[in-house]
This record gives C-alpha cells, structure tokens and sequence, in this order.
C-alpha cells in the first residue's frame, strides 16, 4: 500500500513564488512604523511677562519680573486742584494726609516729652552696657557740649548753582499744566504751583478723611500705579491687557482692600489676570528659606511674622507702630539738642524732611565700637534764591541712639497709635461672599448683630505664657523690636519650631538698613533668650542683605520668583473670572489662608 504523508497540511511543499507572496505581507507588516504625530499646533497661553507692584505708605517698588532690580519710587501724586473746582483763582490749600516726615501725628504732650527723656535715659545706660561688654571704652562725657558749642557756632558758607547741578534743584516743571504728578516730582512742587499732594496709603491702610473719600483714594491709587507704569517701565495703558500683575501685600490687612486691589489691577486698569501673595512669604521666597521669622521695618509700621514650611501663621502676626520716619523724628529731635547748623529747617517742608532723611541714612548706625566725635558736611540749596548754602556739623553718639529707639520704642513720643496690634484683624461683613461669616451672622433675623471688633492688643489666651518670659508686657505697652521679636516666635506651635525660627531671623524693609543689625539685634535676643530654648539651639543666625539683595526691595523680588513658581500657576484671576465671581475667587484662590 502507499505510504500515507502524515505531515500537517501546512507543511505541504508549495510553489516557492506562492509562498514568498504569503510571507512578504507579514514582513511587511511587521516592519511598518507608523509615522510620527504632527507636533500639536502652539496654543494660547496667554501673557507670559509679569509687573510686580509691592506698594508702601511711602515708597512703590515695580518692575518687570525679569527686572534684577525695581523702580523705587514715593507713594504721593499730586493733583492740580483748581482743574477739578473750576476755579481758578482758588487758594493752595493744606495737603490732605501728607506732612513732613519731621512732623509727628499729634500735638507733644508734656507727659510724651517726659517718657521720650526717660527712655533716652535708659537707651544710653543700654549702649553703655553693651559697649562694656566689647571692651569698648565709653566716650567723654564733654562730646555731646562740645558738638553743641561748635554747631552753634558754624556759619553756612553760600554760592550760587553750578550749571550741572541746576537740574536738580529746580522745583517740577509743570508748565504744560498735568492733570497730576507722581513720586518725587509730588515732592518738589513751589508752594504756589496750584497742586495739592496727596498720599494714598498711610499706616497700611487707605487715607479716608472727611475731605477725600474713599472712592477718590481709589482713583489716585489707579492713577498713580498707571502712570509709575507708563513712565518707569515704558508701557502704555492700553497694553496692560497683555501684561499679568502680582500685588505684593502687608500680612495684616483688611480683607476688604484686597477687593479694591483686585478691582482696580482687573477692571480698571485692565490687567489680563492678577496674584496676590503677602509679604512675609515673599521675602522667604526671595532669600531661599522655607522657615523664618520675617521682621518687616517699613516707614510707618513693623511686621513681624513667623514663617513655617511655605505658611504665614496667623497666631505669630505683630505689628507695631513705629518704623523708619519714627526714626527719623527722634534723630532730628537729638540733632537740636547739639544745635542742628541748620536754622531755617522746617518741620512743616516735605522738602526739609527729605534732607533729614538723607542725613539719617547716612550717619545713623547701630555700631557701638563707633565712639568719638565725627565731622559732616552737607548742602542745602535754596530754589527761590538760586543759592546753596553749605554747612558743617559735628556729633557723637547721635546716630546710633537714634537707631536704637526701636528697642526702646518711648523715645519716639507715639501719641494716638495703638501699641501693639496682634494676630488677624477681623474683617468687616462682605455681602459679596455668600461665605463670609459675618455677613451671615448680621443677616440672621433673630439673633443679635455680631459685635464690632475692636482692635486687639494681646491675646488673652497667649498673654500669660508670653508675659512669663518678657515679664511687663501688658496692653497698653509698646514693646521694643526685640521684645515684639520674642513674642511672635513664643507664639508658635513646637518648641522645635522656636529653635528653627531663632536660627533663622529674616529682617527686611527699609527702615531699618543701617550698619550692623545683625550683631546689635542678635546679641540683644541673646539676654532674653529662655534657657529651655538655649540647649540645642543652633547659631542665631539674622540674615539683613539675603543674596546681596537690598532689604527694602526683598520682598518685591519675592514676588517676582513668586511668578515663577509652578505651584502658583493655577492661583491666577482671570479678568474675566473675576468679573463674573468676584471676591468669591479670592477665597478659593488666594496662597495664604482666607
């Protein structure tokens, strides 16, 4: 029989042609590599270039987020008021809410000048203590009468203006007629000009008077921040849409400004979208620290804030009220005392408070191995008469006793300001936010109205623990910047915590850029510190000029690197958001607690 095949069927011999066409489309198909995507088409992100505002009471820093450093430029504008009443023979009136930075906010009472002698009395004895302990030998006591006998008797040696310095002596040049005039043009208008300066914020908060309501301070807010934009950073108004804008902001604050910022950058001024952030966080973000105590030395006020892992706690907040233009009241106060060469200096001239200020950013100091008598010279020219005159003076110990009255904060004769402000302040009832609780409190219709808040001095729950260690704080008291230092830190959470923020004290600000903080405040730390603190605790260490940055523009960078930040790039507010939720967005959005 023949022999059957059992070979699969398969496997039967075929035509090699058929199969090389049976194998060819699997290799084909193996081999097929489908082509690459198409990149995607660029879409619209959006503007990409941001402005960073921190505004002050006295001074707005801005620039570009790509700026290395801001535009620093004073907060007053100042309107032509004879456009707006028609009239124009009207008379220059008072300056609403601007004074000379010599001029103090009350009258000195008797009572003032006695606290002001008596902590100069303790000031001294302190600078002489701590002098001791560097072995420095303390001046004679014949300095201060011999700076006084030469002062009084030094004459001004007068000229006239050099062609290269006329330019920056002559009063603002206003003879096209502006509508207002910003920085430091505001400053240097002649009395008979027909403008009235004004000053927006003071003390943080918006300058409400009798005469100037809210909705007008609103307006000189958007007037000045667009034409500091125009001049300052070349960009016209009507691209503002184009440009995005982070407000670096106070820690304590009215939760109700933050409404009126956003409604003036997103719907006035028109930004494309906006972010909010506080300062404390922004400083940190600036100097690279993830935990520190933020003391901010502004010109009217000091914060101080406890930052811990990228969160502002809100039970460490302190404000006091006193910074840098109290420390220049006090040093002209002790120039007097050694008969200031300068007779004709006004307290009343913005012109005059600025020449003191200059004088104290140049001579004060909190250098105690700084002794002996020291020689100044410095001009004061005359834009009526087209002369300057040039005066020497000599002083001792003047500039560093001046410095110092921030730890002993009497010396500045604060008379109708709170002395110490702690925590959150609670915010007016907002109807606009379906979520606030006291809106919801006042609209409840058989329970009482909430009562209005009153401005807390200490918390009472904190108070105990904290007078244990500073042993006289109690409300009514003005705690010096040590002592306000030592209760902010005492309030926090852990006392591992305390030892991290003791090692790491971040002073920002401008009002307190003198020589040798950072030795002055740490060994003044150092007497107070508990014991419990002092085992285990790593170097004190207080950083003043963080990555060579100037103190007063920290924070301002901060918010720059702020723009940066991958995580905030969902925390921006539309424009148009904005218009259809309101404040609503604020407490969805805002990166710090609402």
């Amino acid at each position: 029989m023949p022999r059957k095949d059992k070979r699969p069927h398969s496997a039967v011999l075929q035509d090699p042609d058929t199969l090389e066409n049976e194998v060819k489309p699997k290799q084909d198909k193996i081999e097929q590599v489908p082509p690459p995507l198409p990149p995607p088409p660029p879409q619209d992100t959006g503007p990409t270039e941001a402005v960073i505002l921190h505004p002050g009471s006295s001074t707005l820093h801005l620039g570009l987020a790509s700026d290395l450093s801001p535009h620093s430029v004073p907060h007053y504008i100042a309107y032509r008021y004879n456009s707006s009443a028609g009239d124009g023979n009207a008379k220059p009136r008072q300056p609403h809410g601007v004074s000379s930075v010599l001029t103090y906010g009350a009258e000195l009472t008797p009572d003032l000048v006695i606290q002001r002698k008596a902590g100069l009395s303790s000031l001294r004895q302190a600078l002489c203590e701590a002098r001791e302990r560097l072995g420095v030998v303390e001046p004679g006591k014949g300095e201060e009468e011999e700076c006084a006998l030469f002062n009084a008797r030094t004459q001004p040696v007068s000229g006239q203006w050099d062609d290269a310095e006329e330019e920056n002596v002559q009063w603002t040049d206003v003879s096209s007629s502006p509508k207002y005039v910003i920085g430091t043009d505001a400053l240097y208008l002649a009395p008979d000009s027909g403008y009235r300066v004004f000053k927006p914020l003071r003390y943080g908060k918006l300058n409400v008077a009798s005469d100037c309501p809210h909705s007008l301070v609103l307006n000189m807010l958007e007037d000045l921040w667009t034409k500091a934009i125009e001049d300052f950073l070349g960009i016209p108004r009507k691209e503002f849409k184009m440009y995005r804008v982070v407000l670096v902001v106070p820690d304590m604050i009215d939760r109700s400004m933050f409404k009126e910022f956003m409604n003036i950058l997103l719907l006035r001024m028109e930004f494309a979208s906006a972010l909010l952030h506080q300062e404390s966080l922004c400083a940190t973000y600036s100097a690279g620290l993830s935990i520190a105590c933020v003391v901010n030395v502004g010109d009217e006020r000091t914060h101080i804030c406890c930052v811990e892992e990228g969160v502002s706690n809100p039970n460490t907040r302190v404000t006091l009220h006193y910074g840098g233009s109290d420390i220049t009241r006090l040093f002209y106060w002790l120039l007097k005392e050694i008969h200031f060469p300068y007779k004709g200096c006004s307290e009343s001239s913005l012109e005059d408070g600025q020449l003191v200020q200059h004088l104290k950013e140049t001579l004060c100091h909190l250098d105690p191995t700084i002794t002996g008598i020291r020689a100044h010279a410095f001009s004061v020219t005359s834009r009526e008469t087209s002369v300057v005159h040039d005066y020497e003076m000599k002083l001792s110990d003047q500039g560093i006793l001046a410095a110092m009255g921030v730890f002993y904060p009497s010396t500045f004769c604060l008379p109708d300001r709170s002395p110490l402000m702690f925590g959150q302040v609670p915010p007016p009832p907002d109807p606009e936010d379906l979520f606030d609780e006291g809106h919801w409190l006042d609209s409840q219709p058989q329970q009482q109205s909430r009562p209005v808040p009153v401005k807390c001095e200490v918390a009472p729950e904190l108070l105990p623990e904290a007078t244990k260690r500073l042993g006289s704080v109690h409300p009514g008291k003005i705690l010096g910047l040590d002592q306000a230092i030592h209760f902010s830190i005492d309030c926090a959470s852990s006392l591992e915590i305390k030892k991290k923020l003791y090692s790491s004290i971040l002073v920002v600000g401008g009002g307190l850029s003198f020589g040798n903080v950072s030795n002055m405040l740490n060994a003044r730390l150092q007497l107070k510190l508990p014991i419990v603190l002092t085992k285990g605790l790593e170097d004190m260490e207080i950083f003043t000029n963080p990555r060579d940055l100037d103190s007063s523009i920290v924070a301002w960078r901060g918010g720059a690197v702020l723009k940066c930040l991958d995580t905030c790039q969902e925390l921006w507010i539309e424009k148009q958001e904005w218009e259809f939720s309101g404040v609503r967005l604020l407490r969805e959005r805002a990166p710090f607690a609402w």
